[in-house]
């Protein structure tokens, strides 16, 4: 799975722009606020029709020049023996509604979650330790509906069974809600699958936070976990739907009162712990910044185990804060992948940089070499 061009029109700070990636390594380098983050939103956006940063389409769209934004681009997916060539294209007009292409024919987003597969990296990734619930839920279900369509569609399906849940709390309190089975059978799919997804982090992750902290003290080689929080206990995975039936009968008084739907996998949380406390507060920035990526590096996996190939890697300064040794351990886990792009203030350590394709970015401009 590879990216192999991409064509930017007005977005971000991009008046236009046109990369060629190679493979393996593609690094960026530029002042702060010179495109390298957005040329990574370009590239997210083109793959998942979405920015990895949360960020609106309207905010995409270059500031003071023109109402509209498009990206371009050519890939391939599928194994070596196997590979298919598909034609992307991302364009929103101020006003109107994202249009997105594959072979020049409209499809929905959830088409592109089918094709392609790709992992971001960045400082802000911390905010899985000291963010919201809500910002866990989001990277949960990134990576579980990169790797499963079912999960993708359940999850858009329990989200409009939950806002006519919502609506009909609102205007027909006290009656007992239409909606309930549904959300029950859906969301406990849901949970199952978020359930499994977490039991794959915590195998995974700790290997890949050892390997990055290395042997620098006897901390960085305690333990690191992963554990689901769900809204709806329950013992094993069998019994969700039992469970999630039970607690809504003893929440709906409250729920009516409240006039909002307050079981289910939409109150969901993950705990991430080192040595059994939590990461935020108790790790260094380091530590946090190592965790993060594990975590990631066990996405990856996950979703190379669901779709049989590696996503594509963002990696944006990924190396900031971590020490030299650190970053010769994170460097030498990319190896392996078929595609990255790197941004970075810095040479990256020379496992990455001997053999990638260099950019430099100023001014909105793409430069080779």
């Amino acid at each position: 799975m590879r990216i192999d061009r991409i064509v930017l029109t007005n977005f971000r700070n991009f008046e236009s722009g046109e990369l060629t990636p190679a493979f393996g390594a593609n690094i960026f380098f530029g002042d702060n606020g010179a495109g390298k983050t957005n040329l990574l939103e370009a590239l997210f956006t083109l793959c998942l029709g979405r920015s990895q940063r949360g960020a609106r389409d309207v905010m995409m769209v270059r500031e003071g020049n023109g109402d509209f934004f498009r990206i371009e681009g050519i890939g391939h997916i599928g194994q070596p023996s196997s590979e298919q060539e598909v034609k992307l294209a991302c364009a929103y007009q101020k006003g109107g509604r994202k249009k997105i292409t594959v072979d020049e024919n409209p499809v929905r987003i959830s088409r592109l979650y089918q094709l392609f597969r790709i992992v971001s990296m960045a400082p802000e990734d911390v905010s899985l330790f000291s963010g919201s619930p809500g910002t866990r839920r989001r990277f949960l279900d990134l990576h579980l509906s990169q790797g499963s369509p079912t999960y993708l569609a359940d999850l858009t399906d329990y989200n409009k069974a939950l806002a006519q849940k919502n609506s009909f709390l609102k205007n027909s309190p006290g009656m007992e809600c239409p909606f309930d089975p549904l959300l029950i059978q859906l969301g406990s799919n849901i949970m199952k699958a978020r359930h499994n997804y977490i039991e794959f982090l915590n195998n995974n992750a700790p290997d890949y936070y050892r390997k990055i902290a290395g042997e620098q003290s006897e901390r960085s080689l305690s333990s690191f976990s992963a554990s689901y929080k769900p809204n709806v206990d329950f013992e094993t995975p069998d019994e969700i739907a039992s469970c999630f039936e039970d607690k809504l009968n003893r929440y709906r008084p409250k729920e009516s009162i409240l006039e909002m739907a307050i079981v289910g996998p939409h109150r969901d949380d993950i705990e991430f712990t080192v040595s059994g406390f939590p990461i935020k507060g108790y790790g260094s920035m380091g530590e946090q910044r190592s965790a993060a990526v594990a975590v990631m590096m066990a996405s990856a996996d996950f979703l190379e185990e669901k779709q049989g190939e590696k996503p594509i890697l963002l990696l944006d300064e990924v190396f900031a804060e971590l020490d030299p040794s650190r970053r010769e351990n994170l460097a030498a886990l990319f190896e392996s992948f078929e595609q990255i792009f790197l941004t970075t203030a810095v040479a990256p350590p020379a496992v990455l940089y001997d053999n990638a394709r260099v950019y430099h970015i100023a001014d909105g401009k793409i430069r080779e070499g």
